[in-house]
């Protein structure tokens, strides 16, 4: 068991103590009072007077009050690559002269001040604040919770003669977000089916894409009257349009392995560094769009569900739950939890690494159903192969790879796309093949 840190209030450290240099100070006025003393010799006083005359302004203007403090963080949420700040704020005490902070680096994090380390000289402005606050900034390499701190806190009197600290401030925690990469893929979910969207329908309705050129009737809206027609033919015209539909996206994602070394700053990232990114990207995507968004996560330590819905409220519940994702592997995937709240038209988005069978299984029966099922493949080329080092490790993660690519083979002979993840855009290509499939079948 580790041993229990002291608070900042109990801290050994939490007082003004003298430093070695008053010390220091002290002793030589001493010494040269007793030397001109005993030697008779008044150049000697003279010598130590400046240190004796500092010494005693250092004992007069020492800081009566032990000051307060506290470390906070400007945003609890953070987005991979985004820069937010730390601030330690530290109670203005009579008499202070520096105040110095340190703030260590947790994982994938980083601070500028590279080391953290803050000095701050107080002004006759800075007095008369009841806090002086202390900015560190901070960044986040890598999606999760992420720790800022612990710090430390310390400050000086004047001449360097009383020192308070460094006492310890707690650590924070903060949720960094996945970066949703523009994804910029520009074909149209292949099942349009609620009228929120804005995919085509085949239906009249009130949309933006245009249909025709047709007499007023009742109801019909102003804004929609076609000037041109209805000056030449006498009578009212407007236009009319295609309702906009939506789809229900259904994104889930395969957390049951991790492979790979996730390192933001070498810019390595793992299996499932591509697999929450790829989500975050999609789902960002299709909620732009105005279409609906769930999320499913295939693993032991955190099986999350997240019902359809859109938005902006949407997008940001689906960031938080992305960020909560822990690799465990399950000794069963229950079907018909993957198929609850998949109706008919829905599109099935699976991202995986597929080094496990029972996704890839998993998403034949999904297709076999009567859903459109596309499979990305997040085990891309950068990815470093677990077992390096270890030739056994290296023979049987070939074999593995053989078998991979056997049960890919099968997947996609029952009509299942599988596309490697290769940033924004990976899906535009595949959506489009969907969409020509839905339409020649609607014919």
């Amino acid at each position: 068991m580790s041993p229990t840190r002291p608070s900042a209030d109990t801290h050994p450290d939490n007082r003004w103590a003298v430093t070695h240099a008053h010390a220091r100070a002290v002793l030589v006025s001493v010494v040269a009072g007793l030397g001109a003393l005993l030697a008779q010799r008044p150049d000697i006083l003279l010598m130590g007077a400046p240190l004796a005359m500092i010494a005693l302004w250092s004992v007069l203007t020492r800081p009566a009050t032990v000051p307060s403090t506290r470390l906070v963080v400007t945003d609890s949420r953070l987005q991979e690559g985004q820069w937010g700040r730390a601030v330690v704020g530290v109670e203005t005490a009579s008499n202070t002269e520096l105040v110095s902070t340190s703030l260590a680096r947790g994982p994938n994090m980083e601070t500028f001040p590279k080391h953290g380390a803050r000095l701050h000289l107080l002004t006759d402005e800075d007095r008369e604040r009841p806090e002086l606050h202390l900015f560190t900034r901070i960044k986040a390499g890598r999606w999760g919770v992420r720790r800022v701190g612990p710090g430390l806190v310390g400050a000086t009197s004047p001449w360097g003669a009383f020192r308070w600290g460094p006492v310890p401030l707690d650590d924070l925690r903060i949720r960094v977000l996945p970066d949703p990469a523009t994804f910029n893929t520009g074909a149209p979910a292949p099942h349009p089916l609620g009228l929120v969207g804005l995919h085509r329908s085949r239906f009249p309705g009130d949309g933006s894409e245009f249909n025709t050129i047709r007499p007023f009737q009742w109801g019909d809206r102003l804004k929609r009257i076609h000037w041109a027609r209805s000056l030449r033919t006498n009578e009212l015209h407007v236009t009319s349009s295609y309702a906009d539909q939506d789809t229900h996206v259904a994104i889930i994602v395969d957390a049951h392995y991790d492979l790979g070394v996730s390192d933001a700053a070498e810019g390595l990232s793992s299996t499932l560094d591509y697999s929450v990114r790829a989500a975050a990207a999609i789902a960002e995507h299709f909620l732009h769009q105005g279409d609906r968004v769930s999320l499913q996560v295939l693993s032991a330590r955190t099986p999350l569900h997240l019902p359809p819905g859109s938005g902006r409220r949407q997008s940001r519940r689906l960031l938080d739950a992305l960020s909560q994702v822990q690799a465990h592997p399950q000794e069963e995937i229950d079907p018909r939890r993957l198929r609850r709240g998949l109706g008919p038209g829905a599109l099935v988005v699976m991202i995986s690494a597929m080094v496990a069978p029972g996704p890839l299984a998993q998403a034949a029966l999904l297709s076999r159903s009567g859903l459109q099922v596309v499979v990305i493949d997040s085990l891309v080329d950068d990815v470093q192969p677990p077992g390096e080092r270890d030739d056994i490790a290296r023979l049987g993660w070939r074999i593995r790879l053989m078998e991979r690519d056997a049960e890919v083979r099968r997947v996609r002979g029952e009509g299942v796309p599988v596309v490697p993840w290769r940033g924004p855009g990976s899906l535009d290509q595949v959506l489009r093949m969907l969409s020509r499939h839905r339409q020649g079948a609607g014919r």
